[in-house]
């Protein structure tokens, strides 16, 4: 519902002083600073360079003033996505983090006298601008000599000095911009892989730099050979070769060594054992012919051997990386420390410390430290980012609470129960290992066919070898080189790679990331697309859908709806509860008055000169006429505003004026979702953890007939498993911790913008643009790619079997191999960089689809 606001009065200006900027409409835009959408009350601005630009609360004003007085204003400029929301209690986050300042095993790894280097995993780091921001505030205080930001894992490096800033001011000063810092769980782990990542960027860039400047050399050798060149200019190119290649070969290649070493050792023949032969022999060849002065040299081959083979290396590291990452952001829901209650009184302590049986105080508003039962005091309790239950739950004495979730009501004690591995956090955990281990039968029937590839290419270059050995030895080397060349698959190794490359390009101009290599193949394939609803085919932002007016209340003709709805807002302002944001665009003449909670049923306070109440139906109806079917919602209510019919009463001492019916709005371009993925040949299906009310509204609204409501994670892991079971690939699109599973389950998943860490790192793509029409765009790049690496692979193969023949027969020469690889392989990429500038054609789904039932009915 729409609604206008007035900007404040404000007095003219004269003539000589600068008008006042205007004032923006407010309610429901995003936030400059993290993207979450402003309330219309309070309204919250900054003004820079005279426009006022809009902020949802203040730790977000807080957080962006203090950029813009600190001159790193340049950041809102570059950064590559909105910000995360502020702490808005700092004095807080300081106060928990004070225990950590006298504790120096949390002080990070010693370097030297008095310092230290100290690893923090950061929230919210996402781009090179948020890197900068971070190193621009913590390098100018006392005692911090450097900080280094890992972008693609979030972790911060501070070389600093405890005796000098503390601890809790570092954490505080981080918070203040935005990014919470979080104690690394396993700090010794993730320091081995930032260690490994950085040694694998550096042999990369070695090999990148060597292959460029080689192959420079190379094109003067090869176009002397056949234009003429002087003994002194090719003796020079040759020596500068040889010096660069030398280091790319002892450095670079060295892993490709070890690995042949350690597979042979092991009784294993991997890929590592042709190439590594391979680099050996054409380097040593080289350098014998190089110091004998006679016969050609390779090492423009060596060199671009390493260095394509290395990306590939570098890539699948950061991929295997970046799954162990899913148990970090699992932690995550978890608080650093815990309020533990003991003879003393109250001690905060770290997490690790908790041990079953303990007494723990958990405020409002924090996370539960371990799974429990509540001993004292009675709260709600938010368990949506486990469960995918959008209300609030009432827990009493006795009852039990799950680690992670939040305490939105009222302080409690609770008893721990189970820490550690025993948690349900674990125990998603451990779901999700599971299902990303299910994919290794196909790993060990690619490493199967890779050591009988291996194998075969060593035979072929050892009979082509034996053969001219004894038909003509001085030819033997020669084309023993040319086969080994020709059959490395360089061409074929790139089908994939180079049209997987060109469309993670186009995905990204469409908002979609993509972070598994193989996804695309897969989702190309998809027939059946499993959506959850809660904040992803929903917003998580609800909207007043409906107002019903009871005829029979005094008031009804004098407020009318928008009165009512008005009266409604005045009330809600005053309520922390999620549905009381439905209530934020309305905009009214009324101030609402010693307001009060009635506990897990709404709102009272003094409106119009008024009594009026706000929440569940049992709050407000004083008389008879609430409507037919209020005491079944009673009884099924435990919000603090509202029924689970999805509905919030207004009434006073003469009975119920008016009922709101609440609806979560769509995420953009979920209307016309359906119908797209039918036309493109996937089925839809909805499994979520929320009640069936709602759940069935949703698939109504947008035309999916098969829905599942109640699901938990092990229920929507079994849905998954029971649509493979029959043959069908699996698409799964989903938001929150709960759906971490599914996602790792499922043949290809996505998620959608706004997901939490755990589901991004479980997902193979995941949408940084708000509108789900990125589902379909994904769809249709997956199957122009498809089309591309088959076109590739065609035309590597033929490659392959025109050429061996003629190395064999040695009538290739080796220079001959490798520039005949280089340019097949150059036109794999040519192929496949066409991906990059792919449209999608306007009305492709309704032409598959009419074509999929032009086929249907002709069968």
């Amino acid at each position: 519902m729409s609604s206008s606001l007035s900007a404040p009065e404000s007095t003219p200006a004269s003539p000589a002083t600068p008008a006042a900027p205007a004032e923006p409409i407010f309610g429901g835009e995003p936030c400059f600073h993290c993207g979450e959408p402003c309330p219309a009350h309070p309204r919250i601005t900054i003004e820079r360079e005279g426009r006022i630009l809009p902020l949802c609360c203040e730790g977000c004003r807080a957080v962006s003033g203090l950029i813009f007085a600190s001159g790193l204003a340049g950041y809102y400029r570059f950064r590559e996505g909105e910000a995360r929301r502020a702490d808005t209690d700092l004095d807080a986050l300081e106060a928990a983090w004070r225990s950590c300042d006298e504790r120096e095993a949390l002080w990070g790894a010693p370097t030297g006298d008095d310092t230290f280097d100290l690893l923090l995993q950061t929230e919210g780091v996402h781009c090179a601008a948020c890197a900068w921001l971070i190193r621009s505030r913590l390098e100018p205080l006392d005692g911090i000599d450097r900080v280094q930001v890992d972008i693609g894992s979030g972790y911060t490096r501070i070389a600093w000095n405890p005796r000098v800033t503390r601890l809790s001011a570092i954490a505080r000063e981080l918070a203040r911009i935005g990014y919470r810092p979080h104690l690394p769980l396993a700090e010794d782990e993730e320091r081995g892989r930032l260690r490994e990542r950085r040694e694998a960027m550096l042999r990369l860039g070695v090999a990148g730099l060597g292959m460029m400047q080689v192959m420079m050399y190379a094109v003067g050798l090869y176009a002397g050979e056949a234009l003429g060149i002087s003994a002194g200019a090719e003796r020079f190119l040759e020596w500068t070769s040889l010096l660069v290649t030398l280091p790319v070969v002892l450095y670079s290649g060295r892993p490709f060594f070890t690995g042949a070493v350690a597979g042979l050792r092991h009784g294993r023949m991997g890929m590592d054992v042709p190439v590594a032969l391979a680099i050996a022999i054409a380097f040593v060849a080289s350098c014998v012919n190089f110091f004998r002065g006679e016969g050609a040299v390779y090492f423009d081959s060596v060199v671009m051997f390493v260095f394509f083979l290395s990306a590939a290396r570098t890539v699948q590291l950061f991929q295997r990386h970046r799954s162990l990452q899913a148990s970090t952001a699992l932690a995550r829901l978890l608080p650093e420390w815990a309020h533990r209650i003991t003879e003393r009184g109250e001690d905060t302590v770290l997490l690790a410390e908790l041990a079953v049986g303990d007494r723990l105080r958990v405020r409002p508003g924090e996370a539960f430290p371990a799974d429990g039962v509540i001993r004292a005091g009675s709260t709600c309790v938010d368990e949506s980012l486990l469960t995918g239950e959008s209300r609030w739950l009432e827990r009493h004495p006795g009852d039990a609470v799950v680690g992670g979730s939040l305490n939105r009501d009222q302080s409690v004690e609770i008893e721990v129960t189970a820490t550690g591995q025993a948690t349900t956090v674990s125990a998603l955990g451990r779901l999700l290992l599971q299902a990303r281990g299910r994919g290794s039968r196909a790993a060990g029937l690619a490493e199967r066919t890779a050591a009988w590839f291996v194998a075969a290419v060593l035979v072929a270059a050892a009979g082509t070898g034996i053969a001219w050995w004894m038909l003509d030895p001085a030819r033997a080397l020669p084309t023993l080189l040319a086969v080994l060349v020709v059959s490395c698959p360089c061409a074929l190794s790139l089908a994939f790679p180079a049209a997987l490359a060109a469309a993670s390009r186009r995905l990204l101009n469409e908002g979609i990331l993509l972070s598994r290599p193989d996804a695309l193949e897969t989702l190309a394939n998809a027939d059946l697309a499993v959506f959850d609803k809660t904040g992803t085919l929903t917003a998580g932002q609800p909207s007043v859908d409906h107002v019903d007016i009871n005829p029979e209340h005094p008031e009804s003709q004098r407020l009318g709806e928008s009165g009512a709805l008005a009266l409604g807002a005045a009330l809600e302002r005053h309520s922390a509860h999620p549905l009381a944001r439905a209530f934020r665009d309305a905009d009214g003449p009324f101030q609402a008055e010693q307001v009060h909670a009635i506990r897990h049923r709404g709102l009272e306070g003094q409106v119009d000169g008024g009594t009026w109440r706000i929440g569940s139906a049992a709050l407000v109806r004083v008389g008879e006429g609430v409507g037919e079917g209020a005491d079944e919602a009673i009884n099924e209510s435990g919000d603090e505003s509202g029924d689970e019919a999805g509905a919030i009463w207004l009434g006073n001492e003469q009975g119920w004026l008016a009922r709101f019916t609440i609806a979560d709005r769509l995420r953009e371009g979920c209307e016309g979702l359906a119908p797209a993925l039918s036309g493109r040949g996937l089925e839809c299906l909805i499994a979520s953890g929320d009640a069936r009310a709602p759940v069935r509204r949703v698939a109504e609204r947008l035309g999916m007939t098969d829905f599942h409501a109640g699901q938990s994670p092990e229920a929507k892991m079994a849905l998954v498993a029971e649509g493979q079971a029959r043959g069908r690939t699996v698409l799964m699109v989903g938001d929150g911790v709960n759906d971490g599973p599914v996602l790792a389950t499922a043949d290809v998943s996505m998620t959608v913008q706004g997901a939490t860490e755990l589901a991004n790192s479980a997902a193979d793509l995941v949408l940084t643009d708000a509108s789900l029409a990125g589902v379909a765009t994904a769809i249709d790049l997956a199957r122009a790619t498809r089309r591309v690496v088959r076109q590739n692979i065609a035309w590597a193969v033929g490659y392959n079997l025109l050429a061996l023949p003629l190395a064999a027969g040695g009538l290739l020469a080796p220079w001959m191999a490798a520039l005949g690889m280089s340019a097949s392989s150059l036109l794999v990429v040519a192929n496949s960089a066409r991906l990059a500038r792919w449209r999608r054609r306007p009305n492709e789904g309704m032409r598959r689809r009419q074509a999929n039932e032009s086929e249907a009915a002709a069968a």
